[in-house]
C-alpha cells in the first residue's frame, strides 16, 4: 500500500482559503445567519440532533460560527475499470458543511486529504495511513490556527472538529470498526417474534469504548497469522474487530452518531442483495453455504442446515426462494417498466428473460 499526500499544504490551509474570498467567507457563517430553523424539518446537517448536541456539550466551539464542522468520507474504487480488478484507490475527503446544502456537497469544496493506493483495500491498517490526519484534526481542535477573514477584514482562531464519518459498509475498510460478518443469536434471528420486544438501547461512545477493552489480539492488515475466529454467540467481543483511531480525537466519543452510512450505496446494496437473494443468483445471493454453516453453528434455522448425502452436501431452498417461473414473471415486470426521458435509467436493458 502506499499514501500519498495530495498537496503539498496541509488540510487547514485549504479551510483557511475558504475565508480568503468574500464569496465562500460569508457563506462559512450560513448555517448560523441564514438558514432557516424549522422544527421536524431536516434541510441541512445542522438541523440534526448530533450537531446540535455537539453545541450544547461544547459551547465555545459553538459561540463562533466560523468554526467549521467536517465529514469524514471515505470508499475504494478500481481507477483502472474493468482492466484491472487487482488495484484500487482509497480517496479520504472532508467536507465542510458550513456552507449552505446547494454548496457543501458539490466536489469543488471537497477537501481531499489523502489517496491510498495499492493491490488491495487497506483493512483494518487504515488507522496507519489516518494517522497524519488525526494529528492534524487533534491539533484544529485543542489550538485552532490564526485565519484571515475577508468579510470582515480581522483575523480570528479557526477551529475545526469532525462530526462523523461516511463510507459503505465493509467488514473491514469501515472507520467505525464494526464487522457485518455475523450478528447475535436472538429470538428475532430465529424467526421468532416476542411481544415484549425493546427497541434497541442507544450505545455511546464511552459504551463502545468499555466493550472495546475485550478485543485484543488485533493484528493490523490481512496477516496470515490472524486467526479466522467464529462468530460465537458471546456478550464479550459482539461484532467489533478494532477500535478506530477516530476515537483519539478528544471528543470523538462525546459524539451521538459517529458513522453514517452511504445512503447511495444503501439503495443500490439493500436492492441488489435482497433481488439476488430472492432470484438465488451466483454471486450475488446472500444465501450462501457460509451463511447456512452459520446458521448450525448458532443452533437456528434446522431446516436450511446443510444436509449430508454422502458424497456431496445438498443446500435446502429457503421458503422466499423464488421458483424458475417466479423468477421469469419477475424478470418480464422489470422489463415492462419504463420511465420518462433523465427521471431514471434504463433498467430493462439489464434483464434477460
Amino acid at each position: 500500500m502506499e499514501l500519498r499526500r495530495c498537496c503539498e499544504t496541509r488540510d487547514y490551509a485549504r479551510l483557511q482559503r475558504l475565508f480568503m474570498s468574500k464569496h465562500t467567507a460569508s457563506e462559512m457563517s450560513w448555517h448560523k445567519e441564514k438558514r432557516m430553523d424549522t422544527k421536524s424539518v431536516l434541510r441541512h446537517p445542522t438541523d440534526s440532533n448530533t450537531w446540535k448536541e455537539f453545541d450544547k456539550q461544547y459551547p465555545v466551539s459553538a459561540q463562533d460560527p466560523r468554526n467549521v464542522r467536517l465529514g469524514l468520507a471515505t470508499d475504494g474504487f478500481n481507477h483502472f475499470g474493468t482492466m484491472s480488478n487487482s488495484y484500487s484507490i482509497w480517496p479520504v475527503i472532508l467536507v465542510p458543511y458550513n456552507l449552505p446544502p446547494w454548496k457543501c456537497m458539490k466536489s469543488s469544496f471537497f477537501i481531499m486529504s489523502l489517496l491510498i493506493s495499492g493491490p488491495q483495500a487497506p483493512g483494518k491498517i487504515i488507522d496507519v495511513y489516518l494517522q497524519p490526519l488525526i494529528d492534524e484534526l487533534k491539533e484544529l481542535w485543542n489550538d485552532g490556527v490564526d485565519t484571515y477573514d475577508v468579510s470582515t477584514g480581522q483575523g480570528f482562531r479557526l477551529n475545526a472538529c469532525i462530526l462523523w464519518t461516511i463510507n459503505d459498509v465493509s467488514p473491514y475498510g469501515n472507520l467505525s470498526g464494526w464487522s457485518t460478518k455475523g450478528y447475535k443469536a436472538c429470538p428475532v434471528c430465529n424467526g421468532e417474534t416476542s411481544p415484549n420486544q425493546f427497541a434497541p438501547k442507544l450505545l455511546s461512545g464511552f459504551g463502545i469504548l468499555k466493550q472495546l477493552e475485550h478485543v485484543r489480539h488485533v493484528t493490523f492488515g490481512k496477516n496470515p497469522n490472524n486467526v479466522d475466529r467464529k462468530r460465537k454467540c458471546t456478550s464479550i467481543e459482539l461484532n467489533w474487530t478494532k477500535k478506530s483511531i477516530t476515537f483519539e480525537l478528544e471528543y470523538w466519543a462525546n459524539l451521538k452518531i459517529r458513522h453514517n452510512i452511504d445512503v447511495m450505496h444503501i439503495e443500490k446494496n439493500v436492492y441488489d442483495n435482497v433481488l439476488g437473494t430472492l432470484l438465488n443468483l451466483e454471486g450475488k445471493t446472500k444465501d450462501t453455504i457460509k451463511a447456512l454453516m452459520d446458521l448450525e453453528n448458532m443452533n437456528i434455522r434446522p431446516e436450511l442446515h446443510l444436509q449430508d448425502v454422502g458424497t456431496k452436501y445438498l443446500k435446502p431452498s429457503a421458503c422466499y426462494t423464488f421458483t424458475t417461473e417466479e423468477r421469469q414473471k419477475i424478470c418480464q415486470f422489470i422489463k415492462s417498466v419504463k420511465f420518462p426521458d433523465g427521471y431514471a435509467s434504463n433498467i430493462s436493458r439489464n434483464v434477460n428473460v
